[in-house]
């Protein structure tokens, strides 16, 4: 399991209210230690103005730390501080490899609070609530997570991310390649539908998280009858599929195509802002099934 899937679900927050980038002291980015562990703490707590501290230039080209705590909906206030005494808790373990001179790849083993275990006590993660509580309720949530630390009733799981890492003149960062966006290759599976000749207009987008794309599908009935067939999307790998969105779609219905008819259709898709870090590639396949 990866980080990216135990991190919280939170609604996108107005980055108004985020703290400004340096109202904390500058983190020590020559120990490679202390950036994996300050990165991964810092994205375990949605403190994402923190996390852009450890990522690299190339990546910071790319996307400002507004935008970033945006898209990937940073938490703020209360939300934010019970949040940051968890990934307090947390306990990192890393191997590395040295990929060039300037360039490790490490493998970070990560003893973190299970999120749905402390689900109720922290108002189903929901920062609005979190956010009105009154002084004297924040004290309560703070204590209590303390005790089940100091207990060990506090329900730790494992899971294991992989991280990139350059290093820049004497500071190692967190390299995320955000230039290179998400790669959609896009494929056709017809072999239940003989009879119909089957094009789309282009072969693969790439695209920056957030972004809209289009693509278009001809479809021509080469039979002597009248075919209907019912278009599928797959999306792959199964575990980000629903990163990417329909926003609009003509084949989403059975589509009807008279015998010699050429028919084109549009699909518009949203990859969502929130899509994890680290997947630079959906695939889609469309798959042609006939109905009798």
């Amino acid at each position: 399991m990866k980080l990216a899937t135990v991190v919280f679900i939170a609604i996108l927050l107005p980055v108004s209210g985020l703290k400004p980038a340096g109202a904390e002291p500058a983190p020590n980015l020559q120990d490679l230690a202390l950036v994996i562990q300050g990165y991964l703490r810092a994205v375990y707590a949605r403190d994402y103005i923190d996390a852009y501290r450890y990522i690299s230039s190339a990546d910071q080209r790319v996307k400002d730390a507004n935008r970033y705590a945006q898209q990937r909906g940073a938490f703020m206030g209360f939300a934010l501080e019970a949040t940051s005494k968890l990934a307090s808790f947390m306990e990192i373990t890393a191997t590395q490899k040295q990929l060039a001179p300037n360039r490790i790849q490490a493998v970070a083993k990560i003893w973190l609070p299970e999120p749905n275990a402390i689900s109720s006590l922290l108002l189903n993660w929901d920062p609005g609530r979190l956010n009105l509580l009154g002084a004297h309720e924040r004290a309560q949530i703070i204590e209590s997570l303390d005790e089940k630390k100091r207990s060990g009733s506090l329900k730790m799981i494992e899971v294991e991310e992989k991280l990139e890492l350059v290093k820049e003149n004497d500071e190692w960062r967190i390299f995320l390649d955000w230039a290179a966006g998400v790669r959609i290759p896009f494929r056709l599976s017809v072999a239940d539908a003989a009879d119909l000749d089957v094009a789309l207009s282009k072969d693969e987008v790439v695209v920056q998280p957030g972004e809209l794309f289009e693509i278009s599908l001809k479809i021509k009935n080469r039979s002597r009858q009248r075919v209907i067939t019912r278009v599928g999307h797959l999306v792959e790998p199964r575990e980000v599929a629903d990163f990417l969105d329909f926003v609009e779609c003509g084949f989403l219905l059975p589509v009807a195509v008279n015998a010699g008819q050429e028919k084109e259709y549009y699909a518009r898709y949203l990859v969502r802002s929130s899509i994890p870090e680290g997947v630079h590639q959906l695939n889609l396949t469309y798959d042609f099934r006939l109905l009798k």
